[in-house]
């Protein structure tokens, strides 16, 4: 069984509609970019979660899970988050 892989979460841009994030791995001590997730949050993304019923946290959940689900793809294997989640809870609650 692997280890939980740790990973560290870049908001790199940000736009009206959507974050860009860079997703950071650890060799040897040293970050690496891994890949880049885009979590998109126009007024159709947030309508169809009005429309579900979610409040603030509920779309916050939404998103956060969104994230953990792009990376796990993306790396091929659970993991766990070791910084950056905090920052992109705040630049969503901008625009949710």
């Amino acid at each position: 069984m692997r280890a939980m892989k740790e990973i560290l979460l870049v908001p790199t841009m940000e736009y009206e509609h959507k974050l860009e994030v860079d997703v950071m791995d650890f060799v040897d001590a040293k970050a690496r970019k891994r890949c880049g997730i885009t979590l998109d949050y126009g007024w159709r993304d947030i309508q169809r979660l009005d429309e579900e019923g979610l409040d603030l946290e509920g779309k916050l959940a939404h998103y956060e899970d969104r994230v953990y689900q792009l990376v796990k793809i993306n790396i091929a294997q659970d993991w766990t988050c070791v910084g950056g989640m905090d920052e992109i809870r705040r630049i969503l609650k901008k625009h949710l």
